[in-house]
């Protein structure tokens, strides 16, 4: 990570710098990316995705004067938990406090709202029935949203699939083992136990 920071620094000049993802949390592999936040004083808006030492990036570049204005906080949420390795005037422990107060205090999903998500988790399951090329998307997408839909009937703030998963794993196993079968096999059995496996939690 050494080299990475020395990159960074040097290309970037940056006044702050907050890693998260795998690198942060010490679960990174040799397949993992750096994940960064990076605000340098001048430079433009840049995705970086280059490879340093063999790593590839996945570092977010922002001028200085991007956070003097409203910003959206959904693009940056992922520095939830991220460290901050570098930091000037205290510019990047005051951004990651915004975030984690903005997610941790956002309105939590109604009983009626999840509902709904529930419901159009089976209209969507009825549409993947068609086998066709539109039902082999809808697969995908279902797979990928019912996720999100799973941590918001508990009240789990999302923040991606790996923290995701792992908490899904270690807190409600047998959703776990359902929702991994379904991703595995890919089929429409796994799935259908996987949505009504969800729908009887509600």
């Amino acid at each position: 990570m050494d080299k990475i920071i020395e990159y960074i620094k040097y290309k970037y000049e940056p006044l702050v710098i907050i890693v998260y993802g795998s690198f942060a949390d010490g679960s990174n592999n040799l397949e993992s990316d750096f994940d960064a936040l990076v605000i340098s004083k001048n430079y433009k808006k840049v995705h970086d995705t280059s490879f340093v030492n063999g790593i590839q990036l996945d570092v977010y570049v922002y001028p200085e004067r991007y956070f003097e204005d409203n910003y959206d906080f959904e693009e940056i949420k992922q520095i939830y938990g991220g460290n901050v390795i570098l930091d000037n005037e205290n510019k990047g422990l005051n951004l990651k406090k915004q975030i984690e107060n903005y997610i941790e205090n956002r309105p939590l999903k109604t009983k009626e709202e999840i509902m709904e998500n529930i419901s159009w988790c089976l209209k969507m399951l009825e549409r993947v029935k068609r086998n066709d090329a539109e039902g082999a998307f809808r697969f995908h997408w279902l797979l990928v949203d019912s996720l999100e839909i799973f941590s918001d009937m508990f009240q789990k703030p999302y923040s991606g699939p790996k923290k995701a998963l792992k908490w899904m794993k270690e807190n409600h196993p047998e959703a776990y083992i359902l929702y991994k079968r379904a991703l595995i096999d890919f089929d429409i059995e796994s799935l259908s136990d996987w949505i009504l496996y969800m729908k009887s939690l509600v």
